[in-house]
Order: C-alpha cells, then sequence, then structure tokens
C-alpha cells in the first residue's frame, strides 16, 4: 500500500504525517528541521513512501534537495492556495497543519512550486542581497538628511560624491557631539557604498559570462540587473506553455472579479516576485522617456501614453516586456527594433 507524507516545516522543528492511499494516519512524529532527521524518521517506518508534500518557505529548497538526493518524490506545495486549504481546520496545530498537507497530497488539490537549481538560487540570493544593501543606503540618506532638519539644515535633493561634502559643511556650526554623530553615520554610508560597489561588480561578472543575459540586454531598456533577475526567475522559461502567462506569473495583469451580470477588472494583480516585477517597470520607464533608440515597442508605448496616460503605458509596456523577454529566451532570438522612426509609427 502507498503512502503520502505530509510535512509541516518550522524553523526548528517538522511535523510529520503519514497517510495511507485511504486517507487514514499511518504514523505521525515530530524531529529537528533537517532533511536527514526527516528521511531517518521515514526509513524507519519500512513503508512504501509515494509522495512528500511541504508548503513553500524559507526551508523549502533546502529540505526539498536533501530529501530529493535520497531518492524521495518531493512536492513543494504553493503557500497561499495551502493556507486556504489549511484555514478549513478548526483548530490550528502543526499535528493538524501536517495533516492537512498531507491530505491535499494524497488528493491531489494542491498547485506545485517550481523547484529553482542551485544556480538560480545563488542568482536570486545576490540579487536580493543588492537590493537589501541599496534600500539600507536609502534609508541611511534619507535618516541623515532628517536628523539635520532639526537644526534647520536642509540638504534638498542629490545624493552621490557630493551628498558628504553637504553635510559635512553643513554640520560644522553644530555642537561637537552632534558632528561625532552625523560623520559615523557618513561612515557607515561610506562603507554600505562600497560594499554596493562589489556587488555590482559581482552581478556584472555572472551577466558577461550567462549567454541568457547577454540576449536579454539586447532589449532597449534593459541592463543586467534586470535581465539576470528575469532569469533567475524564469529558471526553465519551457514551464510556461504560453509567454502570456509569464506577464500574470510576475503580477503585471489585472485583476479580475466576475458574478452574474458583475464584471470588474481591477488593477495589476502584484503576485509573484515584486523585485522583477518594479524591474520590468523601470526598464518600461527607461524604453519610454530614455531611450533614443526606436522600436515597434517604443512606438506603441507612446502610442498608449497619449490615450491612456504615462503611468498605465508603462505599466503596459512592462507586461509586454515580460512577454517579449520569455520569448526570446525560447527562440534564442535577440530582440527586433526598426531604425526608421517614420515606418515604425505608421507601423503602430
Amino acid at each position: 500500500m502507498t503512502n503520502y507524507v505530509g510535512l509541516d516545516v518550522s524553523l526548528k522543528s517538522v511535523f510529520i504525517c503519514i497517510l495511507n492511499e485511504k486517507g487514514k494516519i499511518v504514523k505521525e512524529g515530530e524531529v529537528s528541521s533537517t532533511p536527514e532527521a526527516i528521511g531517518c524518521f521515514l526509513q524507519g517506518t519500512s513503508l512504501k513512501i509515494e509522495k512528500i508534500g511541504l508548503e513553500s518557505g524559507c526551508l523549502t529548497h533546502y529540505l526539498k534537495k536533501g530529501l530529493m538526493n535520497m531518492g524521495y518524490d518531493v512536492v513543494g506545495m504553493e503557500s497561499r492556495k495551502m493556507a486556504a486549504i489549511l484555514s478549513t481546520i478548526i483548530n490550528k496545530t502543526d499535528k493538524n497543519d501536517a495533516r492537512g498537507i498531507a491530505e491535499a497530497l494524497r488528493v491531489g488539490h494542491y498547485r506545485e512550486c517550481v523547484h529553482r537549481n542551485d544556480e538560480m538560487v545563488e542568482i536570486r540570493t545576490i540579487l536580493h542581497a543588492r537590493r537589501t544593501a541599496v534600500e539600507s543606503r536609502t534609508h541611511s540618506i534619507t535618516s541623515i538628511k532628517g536628523h539635520l532638519k532639526v537644526y534647520g539644515i536642509k540638504l534638498g535633493k542629490g545624493t552621490g560624491k557630493s551628498f558628504r561634502e553637504k553635510v559635512e559643511t553643513g554640520i560644522v556650526f553644530l555642537n561637537p557631539r552632534v558632528q561625532k554623530v552625523i560623520k559615523s553615520l557618513l561612515n557607515i554610508l561610506d562603507t554600505m557604498e562600497k560594499e554596493i560597489t562589489e556587488l555590482d561588480k559581482e552581478v556584472k561578472d555572472i551577466g558577461k559570462t550567462n549567454e541568457k543575459v547577454k540576449l536579454l540586454q539586447t532589449v532597449d531598456g534593459v541592463g543586467p540587473i534586470t535581465a539576470l533577475a528575469f532569469v533567475a526567475e524564469m529558471d526553465d522559461p519551457k514551464r510556461f506553455e504560453d509567454s502570456k502567462d509569464v506577464a500574470a506569473y510576475v503580477g503585471l495583469t489585472p485583476t479580475q472579479y466576475s458574478s452574474g451580470e458583475i464584471h470588474r477588472q481591477g488593477g495589476i494583480s502584484k503576485k509573484g516576485s515584486k523585485h522583477t516585477r518594479c524591474l520590468l517597470v523601470e526598464a518600461a520607464t527607461v524604453l519610454l522617456t530614455r531611450c533614443q533608440v526606436w522600436s515597434k515597442l517604443k512606438a506603441w508605448g507612446l502610442k498608449l501614453m497619449k490615450k491612456i496616460g504615462k503611468k498605465k503605458a508603462i505599466i503596459a509596456v512592462a507586461r509586454k516586456l515580460a512577454v517579449i523577454m520569455h520569448r526570446m529566451l525560447i527562440t534564442q532570438k535577440p530582440f527586433e527594433r526598426s531604425s526608421k522612426k517614420k515606418e515604425i509609427l505608421h507601423a503602430a
């Protein structure tokens, strides 16, 4: 008789529930959150395991990879859908959650998440680390400006190399203690700038050796960071049968509500990776406002901008960028544009 395993994972421990094909609980237990501990528990039961299911989370890649190396068929289940299923349970406990996951796995009531390879996981780690550093830099700059406003020192806009000079000039007449504190924040900011520069170099080095990243950079407005983030998010592009599904995957398609005679279309869903979505929007903004090279996509976006406004046009171009970039990864063909502005505008 085949059996199904549900894992309710927490940082320290994992609660395990094993169901047989009839839905009866065969064995339950709690072990530490390591593949070795889980594998040891399952091997000790001497049961035939059909599948192992666990919700997507921080430890999913680590546990799934370890269990797959042991020969188990492991399914990463989408947490949003599983949360809706588990919310029907009256008493929420680790034991009941593990039972619910095992039951969903047994009846096939789940949506499987993609299991990225080690290279894509490493790239995502580098990109997220860079984003954290950039956000910390922004917070530090804002904090320094806020502290100086108390003394009537208004630095205005601008950061870069001149920022330190502006601050040091502005705090000359302040109390030495306050000057010391502000200079400490400036030193921290300098360290952040140095580390961000190193991370940028790391990203560019990866982009130079990755053929997919170099291909995507042929798109107007797309740089190494956007291209690398998109490649890491797609992992295996062939998992999307239709390129239009990619736009929905990164949350750039409108939400829909339909009930009876009521039909509503809202704003974009904002599902999926926020980082990738924001980078695509930035690329679309650059394409429409800064890029001097003309293409059919730019002409279409500018024409749309006149009809529905700048913000909506940028989102529409970002959505189309996601579709085009996915198609490029499938066909391995570079971005196509025309050098003749009049022909493009006429075609658009």
